[in-house]
Order: C-alpha cells, then sequence, then structure tokens
C-alpha cells in the first residue's frame, strides 16, 4: 500500500493510476475542503490488497475510484487549461456534493 499525503500529491500522481479501484482514507475522513487537502490517501498496490483494504471499515473508508477522481480534474483542465490546485479542489467537493462534474 502506498500512503498519499495531501490532495496537492494525489494532483501529482492521478494519471498513473490504471486500475479501477478507489482511493482510501481513514474512516474520520469528512468531505471538506481542510480535510481533503490534509488527508492521506492510500492507493492499493495489488488487488489482494485492494481488497482486504475494502473488507476493513474499521482501518478504511473507500473515497473516489481512480476513474471518478481522474474524469472530474481532466473536466475541469478542459474546460480550464489553466485552473488552479483550488479551483480543482472546488471541482473535487462540487462532484462530491452534487453527483456531476463543474465545468
Amino acid at each position: 500500500m502506498k500512503t498519499i499525503r495531501g490532495i496537492d500529491n494525489l494532483f501529482r500522481i492521478y494519471k498513473n493510476l490504471n486500475e479501477p479501484w478507489s482511493f482510501f482514507v481513514e474512516p474520520e475522513f469528512i468531505n471538506e475542503i481542510n480535510c481533503i487537502k490534509n488527508a492521506n490517501y492510500y492507493i492499493a498496490e495489488t488487488e489482494d490488497e485492494f481488497d482486504e483494504m475494502d473488507d476493513s471499515p474499521d482501518k478504511y473508508d473507500a473515497w473516489l475510484e481512480y476513474p471518478t477522481f481522474q474524469a472530474i480534474i481532466d473536466n475541469k483542465l478542459e474546460h480550464h487549461p489553466n485552473a488552479t490546485k483550488k479551483d480543482l479542489l472546488d471541482a473535487i467537493i462540487y462532484y462530491l456534493e452534487n453527483d456531476d462534474f463543474l465545468d
């Protein structure tokens, strides 16, 4: 398992995630800006590890699936190529609240 600290580091690696899996977060994670900015994100490195993390709700909660996260970021950048990290974070929050993309 890899641990990624903070959303800025997810922005750096999101294009390299090829599996249709989810990011995992700690159970106390909440979908608010400060938490999303500073949380630890856990990435399974094997299918067995993913299954184990997915079956451990006392340790990990699934957050966004990789393809969904990628689509949120790519959509925002497609409509606003100069989007800032704050703009990307706003797009994530919008998606989480509305189940829709923020153009």
